[in-house]
């Protein structure tokens, strides 16, 4: 009926384009409130994690946390720059944050950070600037696991600032290669599961 009495009156058309765009409308923000549902959702484990650690170290039962914006694996609490910086200078940011570059043990390990690493170069805390290969850590480099790119390191000569390849990046292939410290990469920064501040 009221159908006709919007035909009789020549409505009809716009009442029902006033519905769909309602309809849309309605539709649209659904849509907007289910991604922010799901963005929620994605963040509420790792704050659950977070809490959860936080609550026992506040029981005196000694767990100990990674920082907020640090991964954990195995032990050690990650994190993965979004810009870059010389190796040097990575080096220091990680100091600052009472870590040091990451140190690579295991292929487990490679895997982990390889996934996280991406399409970028990364710097990793192994150098040779003192003549030998030397891990930041102290981890003896000789017996270490290793994952240098095939030809690599090859401490090629040819960068137009001058000098060798004194340090070490992860390529996008997840393999090593030793590069001029003065080039500006990513990094990643390591340390030993800690208190969450």
């Amino acid at each position: 009926m009221e159908f006709s009495a919007l035909d009789f009156h020549g409505g009809r058309d716009n009442k029902l384009t006033a519905w769909a765009a309602t309809a849309d409308k309605q539709q649209q923000d659904l849509k907007a409130e289910h991604s922010t549902l799901l963005l929620h959702l994605k963040h509420f484990p790792p704050d659950l994690r977070v809490l959860t650690c936080q609550l026992a170290f506040r029981q005196s039962n000694g767990t100990q946390c990674c920082p907020v914006n640090w991964v954990e694996h195995g032990g050690s609490c990650y994190w993965f720059s979004r810009g870059g910086l010389t190796w040097a200078e990575a080096e220091a940011y990680c100091r600052l944050e009472n870590a040091h570059l990451l140190v690579i043990n295991s292929w487990e390990e490679q895997k982990f950070v390889a996934k996280r690493t991406g399409s970028f170069h990364v710097w990793i805390g192994l150098t040779d600037r003192n003549g030998s290969w030397k891990w930041v850590d102290g981890t003896e480099y000789r017996s270490s696991y290793k994952n240098w790119a095939i030809t690599q390191p090859d401490n090629w000569q040819g960068h137009e600032e001058g000098g060798s390849e004194d340090c070490a990046e992860i390529l996008p292939s997840g393999y090593w290669n030793d590069n001029f410290c003065e080039q500006v990469n990513r990094w990643a920064c390591e340390k030993r599961r800690n208190v969450t501040h």
